[in-house]
């Protein structure tokens, strides 16, 4: 079965490089809480949440995911980007709350399940994270990485499949240098009702008083030419935006980029001699 048929029908599978830490000590969960910008006060054992830490901005140090096991520590994964972020300076302020942030990426192998059947080969005394964010499925984080009855996927084929399935990835699509509110992670990994955290001033004051200038957003694209990371987006023979990923998929061309926040959903711009419809991730 190829990766496609994989995808739709069954199950496909890749390694991925992701940084693991664990947060041990008093409260992990009311420190990790306090940190970022999830409510994660609820958070049970082996239930995750997405949540960022912000800079005083509310600029974007490090999207991760948060898991809560049984023995009451807390696993974090992120992309590698947020290995600053995340093993400095959480790191740094964790003895404050009477906690620590080990850094554990060697010990453990994290691998991507993905497809309808991905479940079934979930095995059991593994992290499980569910994914329901581009394509459905589990992130597996395991002491050894899985070796199942499926299709496996290049790390091409999975980026491919990421930015078809409209999944912006930090350190990629998105960095330090963007303010959350310019991204889907507003809807997906804010709460606006929890105690204070570094940067909430700045979410709240986006979100109340104003709008930002530039949004994320998927981009379809006309024909089959590929548009290169970084090209620049126009309408009109304007500049309003620029592609940060691009891939072929499935017979078609997809990407992701940044457009003012004035361009709409469904509108026709150019990247250079391919027309693209904007679309909201």
């Amino acid at each position: 079965m190829d990766v496609l048929e994989a995808l739709r029908s069954g199950v496909a599978l890749t390694r991925l490089d992701r940084l693991i830490a664990r947060v041990t000590g008093d409260d992990p969960i009311a420190f990790l809480d306090a940190t970022t910008t999830q409510d994660l006060t609820e958070l049970k054992a082996d239930q995750s949440a997405l949540t960022c830490m912000l800079d005083e901005k509310g600029r974007v140090l490090a999207e991760l995911r948060a898991t809560a096991l049984q023995d009451g520590t807390l696993v974090i994964d992120a992309e590698q980007a947020a290995r600053e972020a995340v093993t400095g300076w959480l790191a740094k302020v964790a003895p404050l709350s009477g906690c620590e942030v080990i850094d554990e990426t060697e010990q453990w192998a994290v691998t991507a399940l993905r497809g309808p059947k991905a479940m079934d080969h979930v095995p059991r005394d593994v992290i499980a994270v569910a994914v329901d964010w581009g394509l459905a499925g589990y992130d597996v984080i395991a002491t050894s990485p899985l070796n199942i009855d499926g299709a496996s996927m290049t790390p091409a084929e999975y980026d491919a499949a990421r930015i078809a399935g409209g999944r912006p990835r930090f350190g990629v699509d998105f960095d330090e240098t963007t303010h959350i509110a310019e991204t889907p992670l507003i809807a997906r990994a804010v709460s606006f009702t929890k105690g204070c955290y570094p940067g909430q001033e700045s979410v709240a004051r986006v979100q109340n008083l104003g709008r930002v200038r530039k949004r994320l957003v998927r981009l379809s694209f006309d024909g089959a030419h590929m548009p290169g990371v970084g090209t620049t987006l126009t309408a009109d023979g304007l500049e309003v935006g620029r592609v940060t990923s691009a891939a072929e998929w499935d017979g078609r061309v997809a990407g992701i980029g940044f457009v003012r926040s004035d361009v709409h959903d469904g509108a026709t711009i150019e990247a250079g001699s391919s027309a693209a419809t904007v679309r909201a991730l």
